[in-house]
This record gives C-alpha cells, structure tokens and sequence, in this order.
C-alpha cells in the first residue's frame, strides 16, 4: 500500500485529491493532509509517506521546497502540484519529476499517481539534487518583489502574493492575497513587463495570476476567470484562443 500525504494551502485541492484517490487510486491510502509549513514537516516526519502531494506555493513566506528541506529523511515521490507554466513545465520534465497542472484533470491525476507508484515499488524515490535543481531554475532568474509607487509610499510586494492586477487608464490596481489592495500610477504594461512567471494578460484590463485561477466559465460568447477570490475577470474574444492555448486546452 501507498501511503500519501497531501500539503496545499487550499482545502479545495486538498478535497479533491482525497476524492480522486478514494475513487481511482485503490492503492493509495491517505495518511493526513496539511496547509501549513510547521505542521507539514511535523505530518511528514510522524507518518514517514512514500508519496507526497505537495503544493508549489504553500503560503503567503514559504513553498513547497522549505518544507521538504525541513523534512528528516525523504524515502518518498514527491508530485507537485502547480498552476500551468511553460517554462515551470520543461523545467520538472528536465528534472524528472512528478507534476500535476491545476485546475486538476482526472486523466492527468491518475496517470501522474500510477507513474509514482510504480516508482516507489521500485524504491526510486525523488532526490535532494532534483530538487534543488528545480528550486534553482523555478526560482533563481525571476524577480520575487516589485516596488509599487503610491500616493504616500513606495511598497515592496511580494509577487507570489499578487491575485491580480487591472487597468484603470494610465492607473494599475492590485489585488493582493488576503484581501489587501493598492493604486499605482504606473499604468499596466509596464508591470506586465515586471511581473514574470505564472501570470497571463487575458484582456487588455486584467493580468492574472494563474496560481489563483480557480474556473474558467463560458457564457453565451462570454468568457471569464473565476480567480479564488469569487471575482469574475473578463476573457477578452482576442486572447481567448491563445489562452486556451497556454492552458494546454487546445
């Protein structure tokens, strides 16, 4: 028997996985889940799992790496779950190791677990030096703050924290992780430039951080992205079909 541990920062996934497994992973038996760093080494150390689910960024000043890092001794594959990026994508196959792409797919999910399985039957567990080659290349060549210019201050924020950005004329608005937002004078395209990794311009008001997407809906010709938040962001009819495109839609 496979025995599995699930760390998200989000009850959703962490739902959804357990489901998936209780239905298509007969083999696989959940030991625990967690949403935190502390109690995600504590889980991982009490029940020592041979698979591990683990979240990319797990919350506002940790990811998925400094829990492992923590962690006593790996004899486990680790699967990553992360939000779709082609740059993220090539460097986990280079490394060979496990991702699943949110939103999460059913077919993608079981294949990913049945690979891992037989791995970890043959006791090839993921290695300290794949990951930290792929902390090195995810993380090392993009910026992790931009200095935002308000009325009053300057604030440095975190990108990982960013749900969203939109455009008022020559204004950029952020929606920030927690509930916080700011007004720059810098008007969007010159943070597009900025802000790299997981983001994508769905239409000329909105950039998006595809870590928050939560549902993309179509709607008698309408498109929107349900980001975590409940805010409906416009897909503009322009972008729509290479958007499609980045998420491996089409």
């Amino acid at each position: 028997m496979t025995r599995a541990v699930i760390i998200d920062d989000d009850e959703v996934n962490i739902k959804l996985i357990t489901r998936l497994i209780e239905a298509n992973c007969l083999s696989v038996n959940i030991l625990g889940s967690s949403n935190t760093k502390d109690e995600a080494v504590e889980l991982i150390n009490q029940v020592n799992p041979n698979l591990i689910f683990m979240d990319i960024n797990l919350d506002d000043n940790n990811t998925g790496f400094d829990v492992l890092e923590e962690v006593t001794q790996l004899d486990a594959k680790v699967i990553f779950v992360t939000s779709f990026d082609e740059f993220a994508i090539k460097a986990f196959n280079y490394n060979t190791i496990g991702y699943i792409v949110k939103p999460i797919e059913k077919s993608d999910f079981i294949l990913a677990v049945n690979k891992a399985v037989k791995e970890i039957e043959n006791q090839l567990y993921t290695k300290d030096g794949q990951l930290e080659s792929l902390r090195n290349t995810l993380y090392s060549d993009l910026p992790q703050i931009v200095a935002v210019p308000t009325i009053k201050d300057i604030e440095l924020i975190k990108i990982k924290n960013i749900i969203y950005l939109s455009s008022d004329s020559r204004y950029t608005h952020f929606f920030l992780k927690g509930g916080k937002r700011l007004m720059s004078s810098k008007n969007l395209g010159k943070y597009e430039k900025l802000i790299q990794g997981n983001f994508y311009r769905i239409h000329a008001r909105y950039y998006v951080n595809l870590d928050y997407l939560y549902k993309i809906h179509k709607d008698a010709g309408c498109s929107y992205c349900e980001m975590e938040t409940g805010d409906l962001l416009t897909i503009s009819q322009r972008k729509y079909s290479d958007f499609m495109k980045f998420l491996n839609l089409k």
